[in-house]
């Protein structure tokens, strides 16, 4: 029998390096070197985004269809036909057969034209039906997919329902019928890519098994069968032309075949097996590569704004603050770039690294990256950042989509999981997990740690960033540590793990020792030995980084001081406690007056 796992990413027959940082031992033996990519897979990467970029360049004028919020008549079509829809599968369904990281490298350059459209093949990509056929079993079921992809059809994943996407359980139901042949789907999604005009969707239902238990399970659902209604079409704030919309179930019958039979979960989760692992790699495609995308745009747009600027007869890239607010977002772009590098080339390279822990943590990491570059952008442009693209073309300034970024890239933030909430999830149940019972390595976690023979013996750092190294390594051992000396503190994990401010403080700590270890590592990579533009990046974003993990570490003390009646977190309750209580009058709460709705 396979020994049991700790959590749903834990793998006992490869270790993994932000496991192993939750457990207070810093491995740069599993990160350095860094991987690169293989010439040959790169050449092959090569033409794909020059034949997507082409295709956008042609077919989409984005500043039309931010204002239409609507993709060209036929557009879809064009990108199924063209096997865009399935980059990873091959040929023999349409496919391009790309690597992990090519079909990143493309859904970025779409991003870096049209942000609805690289979301649309990061979500097909990723989630679509396509994307199950590798972890689908020879029958039925199988040879469905395999038919919708061959015919170039659109898919979605229906999961998120109008009560929220946040709850374990599913208000949608599956009931067992005409004595297990089939299945009646009853309930509502909403927040459907493709709903619009998708021919067959992935949904999750609440089964109940024989013992009375309900667990979720995933059903391929044709949205021509009988009892199916789309609804719709749903705006979004940002990511206009996205194709979204929502699904009724009034007792759609779905054949057993065409459910996805997955073994009892050894760990609880709101997602089916199946889902999960699709979901943690597939961010890295919805999330991650739009907020690169858009960083770098955004990082050109700022230059060129410093560049032609002046205030006052001087040069607005000659002033301090601008000058280090650049450098700021080079850095940051350089980390979100790192980030995303080894947590899919190590897959593409065959490494025998379990990479789910950082393919997770991506979500978090690149996103709020990818923001912070937006927000020091639109700031930076003042009013011309503030203004939008139309309107700058109309008067013939530079047309750069600052404030379609802010919306769009703010939306990835919450797209696949509200930032706060991921953060208090992995640590509840994840980081926890290493920590209950007590560890065997208790012992050595009290311990000073002595660093490993030939511990930054790397010439490829500078001076300082050999220093930043040292501070990770015996970061990531004093994380350790306060975690057990936590855990010991509060010997009940239900109890602590109720506690969601601290929770999300500590998985923030570690995220942030993680990419500051990945930035690292790529800076000390052969590839980038002697670049002193490199080993500055790396400087400037760790030293930033320093400086959010004392502030973390400050909060997180004042979580664990502040427990009694006279604390900031108490006085915080009270107010949340009134607040909720305080009757409403037309739709405002008492004490306002509702001026200007």
């Amino acid at each position: 029998m396979a020994p049991r796992t700790r959590n749903l990413a834990s793998d006992p027959d490869r270790p993994s390096f932000l496991e192993e940082l939750y457990q207070g031992r810093f491995r740069w033996d599993l990160i350095h070197p860094f991987p690169e990519q293989r010439p040959e897979d790169r050449e092959r990467g090569d033409a794909a985004v020059a034949s997507v970029g082409a295709l956008l360049r042609e077919r989409i004028d984005p500043v039309e269809v931010d204002a239409d919020g609507a993709l060209p008549d036929g557009f879809l079509a064009e990108l199924a036909e063209r096997g865009y829809l399935r980059m990873q599968a091959g040929p023999d369904v349409g496919g391009h057969g790309l690597s992990s990281y090519n079909t990143f490298r493309v859904i970025e350059e779409a991003a870096s034209w049209c942000f609805p459209v690289a979301v649309l093949l990061g979500i097909e990509n990723a989630l679509g039906a396509g994307a199950f056929l590798p972890v689908l079993p020879p029958g039925p079921l199988a040879d469905r997919v395999r038919a919708h992809v061959l015919a170039g059809g659109l898919s979605g994943s229906a999961d998120t329902e109008p009560e929220g996407a946040a709850n374990q359980g599913r208000g949608t139901t599956a009931t067992v019928v005409e004595d297990g042949a089939a299945y009646l789907l009853n309930g509502r999604k909403i927040q459907v890519v493709n709903a619009p005009t998708g021919g067959l969707f992935s949904v999750t239902a609440s089964v109940q098994g024989p013992d009375g238990t309900e667990r979720n399970r995933l059903f391929f659902v044709d949205a021509d069968t009988p009892g199916v209604r789309r609804t719709g079409p749903q705006e979004l704030m940002g990511m206009r032309g996205l194709p979204f919309g929502g699904l009724d179930l009034d007792d759609v019958r779905v054949p057993a075949e065409l459910a996805l039979a997955e073994p009892d979960p050894e760990h609880s989760s709101r997602l089916t097996p199946a889902v999960s692992l699709l979901v943690v790699r597939g961010r890295l495609y919805i999330i991650a590569a739009p907020s690169l995308a858009t960083a770098k745009l955004c990082l050109s747009w700022a230059r060129d704004f410093a560049a032609r600027r002046s205030v006052d007869g001087r040069g607005l890239g000659e002033y301090e603050e601008i000058r280090r607010r650049l450098a700021e977002s080079r850095a940051e772009v350089f980390a979100l770039e790192s980030t995303a590098r080894w947590s899919l080339l190590g897959e593409d390279n065959g490494t025998d690294v379990n990479l789910k822990f950082e393919q997770n943590a991506s979500k978090n990491i690149c996103s709020i990256l990818g923001w912070r570059v937006v927000e020091r952008t639109l700031s930076m442009l003042g009013g011309e950042g503030y203004e939008n693209a139309r309107s700058k073309r109309d008067r013939q300034a530079p047309p750069h989509a600052v404030e379609r970024a802010f919306r769009d890239v703010r939306g990835l933030r919450i797209t696949g999981g509200v930032d706060f909430l991921l953060d208090h999830w992995s640590a509840s149940r994840t980081l926890l997990s290493y920590y209950y019972p007590e560890p065997d390595h208790a012992d050595g976690l009290a311990a000073e740690q002595a660093p490993p023979a030939g511990f930054g013996d790397d010439h490829a750092l500078s001076a300082r960033n050999l220093e930043h190294l040292t501070f990770v390594r015996e970061q990531v051992h004093r994380f350790g540590r306060d975690c057990l000396e936590l855990t010991r503190r509060h010997p009940d994990r239900a109890g602590l793990a109720a506690k969601q401010r601290l929770m999300i403080l500590l998985n923030r700590t570690a995220t942030e020792l993680l990419t500051m270890s990945l930035t690292l590592a790529r800076a000390a990579s052969t590839s980038t030995s002697g670049d002193q533009e490199v080993q500055d990046l790396a400087d400037v974003y760790c030293a930033a980084a320093r400086a959010r993990l004392a502030a973390l570490r400050h909060r997180r003390a004042q979580e664990e001081d502040e427990e009694g009646a006279g604390s900031a977190a108490a006085a915080a309750d009270r107010l949340a406690a009134a607040f909720n209580h305080q009757p409403t009058t037309n739709g405002t709460t008492d004490g306002t007056t509702g001026a200007g709705r």
